[in-house]
């Protein structure tokens, strides 16, 4: 788990930009000042869902990513 945390985490800024919701404090959360520079938050609207996890490791990985989801 720890290694796909960190594959998450060097997903390139643009794309985990484009995990985006409606909601507060879903989607993603970038470095925080108020926190600290180093936090990020990613949301997933429904992690109990299959096709929610894999639409969002699709965003992550266009390529494809299989042992994330």
């Amino acid at each position: 788990m720890f290694r796909l945390m960190k594959e998450l985490v060097e997903v390139p800024v643009e794309r985990k930009q484009k995990n985006t919701s409606p909601l507060p404090y879903h989607g993603w959360i970038g470095p925080c000042t108020q926190v600290s520079l180093l936090y990020e938050g990613f949301g997933i609207g429904d992690v109990s869902n299959f096709d929610s996890v894999k639409d969002f490791a699709q965003l992550m990985w266009p390529e494809g990513h299989p042992r994330f989801w």
